[in-house]
């Protein structure tokens, strides 16, 4: 029987090769199901890493976009602002001259005032004394004319009293 145990064990590998081949066959779907699970997900990973790679991008995009607008804006107003206050520098400096003018010229009134009113307070001063003089020159002339008036009855008298008075 010793034959038998050659065909049996030749047998017995031909079912453990059968079995194991059946099993490695088993094994290499189940691997390749596997690896194509593996490569499916690994593709379906690389489509939405690009998606968020292309989603980043647009981000990125829009940010410099943002950022640039956000400098033209800026500098848009900054030259705005700098022409908003040289304008008003040069008003403020219109202004200021202006208002040295006008205090020149009411400093001139002033003193065209004063001089005016000196000018009247001399003349008044001067009407014054004038006044004061006619009147003086009157009462000289009253006082004269008594004195002739006077000089004149006392001589009427007189001859009135020598009986000498003359009617022409």
């Amino acid at each position: 029987m010793p034959p038998k145990k050659k065909n049996d064990v030749a047998k017995a590998a031909k079912l453990a090769d059968k079995e194991n081949l059946a099993r490695a066959e088993t094994e290499i779907l189940s691997l390749q199901h596997l690896l194509e699970l593996r490569s499916h997900e690994a593709l379906e990973a690389r489509r939405s890493e690009r998606m968020w790679r292309e989603r980043m991008e647009a981000f990125s995009q829009a940010i410099e976009q943002q950022k640039e607008d956000t400098l033209d804006i800026t500098s848009d107003m900054m030259r705005q602002y700098k022409g908003m206050q040289e304008q008003l520098m040069k008003k403020v400096s219109d202004l200021e001259t202006e208002t040295r003018q006008l205090k020149k010229v009411i400093e001139e009134r002033d003193a065209e005032i004063a001089k005016l009113q000196q000018e009247k307070e001399q003349q008044k001063k001067t009407s014054d004394l004038e006044i004061l003089q006619y009147q003086h020159k009157m009462e000289e002339m009253q006082v004269e004319f008594a004195q002739m008036l006077r000089e004149t009855l006392d001589r009427m008298h007189e001859r009135l009293a020598n009986g000498t008075y003359n009617r022409s």
